[in-house]
């Protein structure tokens, strides 16, 4: 009995969790450079009792989040300051709390003609943040990242990437905090700029949708075993109380 009840237990409490989980993704469905969040059942150890040789122990596990960190649709928009990244990176943003990442490129431009988020964070270049005062007020943006200004090469907007950007974790609606893990900042040289485009989430509305309908549907059985087995303990102790 104790094992069908920490069975049910569990996998109720991780129907919850995906959920949420799922609910989450759906809501980000329409921001601009989103990455669905992911809920994996890793496997910590399976242990031995080597003190008296007993049978293994059974097998630890923990629910793990992570992101799926692949290309959104990119559509295109006219826009002269929205930027789509083509490949692996993030734009670097500067707040006063520090820098951030994110892959949402619907940028504007400030009082001072700078690049900055809808926040109106600074978007980072290699010099620092990207302005575009030019005399013409023309400028543009080729795959490199490179700014033209009044037809002269100026800054280079900064994509930086992580050997594992896992542990970028969500800072604000759509930018990411690097963690300790996530190792030392880096160029993705490989990684083309569309100006005039924006990277859209990668959820897939309709995968998500049917996901959320099967998940209810076991969040629901599990909760019927579970009603299952307090009435069982219920009748044994009731029972039990007449002997």
């Amino acid at each position: 009995m104790d094992i069908g009840w920490n069975m049910a237990a569990y996998m109720g409490v991780r129907a919850a969790r995906e959920l949420e989980v799922v609910s989450h993704n759906l809501a980000n469905a329409s921001t601009m450079g989103f990455k669905r969040t992911l809920l994996q059942n890793w496997q910590l150890r399976s242990a031995q009792n080597s003190l008296d040789g007993g049978d293994p122990e059974a097998a630890k596990y923990v629910d793990v989040r992570s992101h799926d960190f692949n290309q959104g649709s990119i559509h295109e928009t006219g826009k002269d300051t929205d930027m789509a990244l083509q490949g692996p990176g993030f734009f670097k943003v500067q707040t006063p709390q520090g820098v951030r990442y994110t892959r949402n490129g619907n940028f504007a431009l400030n009082a001072d003609r700078e690049l900055v988020t809808q926040e109106g964070y600074q978007v980072m270049g290699k010099n620092g943040p990207i302005a575009l005062d030019s005399l013409d007020k023309d400028f543009s943006f080729d795959a490199e990242g490179g700014v033209h200004l009044d037809k002269n090469l100026g800054d280079q907007l900064l994509v930086a990437d992580f050997d594992n950007p896992q542990d970028l974790h969500p800072w604000g609606k759509t930018l990411l905090l690097a963690g300790p893990q996530a190792g030392p900042e880096q160029e993705a040289p490989a990684t083309r700029i569309l100006q005039g485009n924006i990277e859209e989430s990668n959820v897939d509305l309709v995968k998500e949708s049917v996901n959320m309908v099967d998940i209810q549907r076991r969040y629901e059985a599990y909760l019927k075993v579970l009603d299952t087995f307090t009435g069982s303990d219920r009748k044994v102790v009731e029972e039990i109380g007449h002997v």
